[in-house]
């Protein structure tokens, strides 16, 4: 990978020991830990990731400019896409490992079996 250069062809250059040099790799460090820990299997975990990755930069490096995207949402996606899509994983993930006939289609189908699977807990 190649060392990004601004339109002068400067490039950064933290090696040194002081303390900038120490704490803005730091900071650095922290972003990829958290753009890089999430689920790999699981959209909604990724999209998590990257939304807090970015907002933990900008807050450190004092970033106010708008970016092309809904950051809070993810790739221009709307709270109303973002919901759907999390019914969506929410209804594969109570599905996996389910027989056909126990499986479901909606979150009122899912909290339906949860209560029935809670009323059929013995009273201690």
């Amino acid at each position: 990978m190649t060392k990004y250069k601004n339109k002068d062809g400067t490039e950064l250059n933290y090696t040194g020991n002081d303390v900038q040099s120490t704490l803005t790799r730091e900071v650095v460090e922290e972003a990829c830990k958290i753009l890089g820990e999430y689920n790999r299997s699981d959209l909604r975990s990724a999209e998590w990731a990257l939304h807090r990755g970015i907002n933990f930069l900008k807050e450190n490096f004092d970033i106010e400019e708008d970016y092309p995207y809904n950051i809070e949402f993810g790739n221009g996606r709307t709270k109303e896409d973002m919901e759907k899509l999390d019914t969506q994983c929410r209804i594969r993930a109570f599905n996996r490992n389910r027989s056909v006939e126990d499986q479901v289609s909606t979150i009122e189908e899912i909290e339906k079996k949860v209560e029935d699977w809670i009323d059929e807990i013995p009273n201690s």
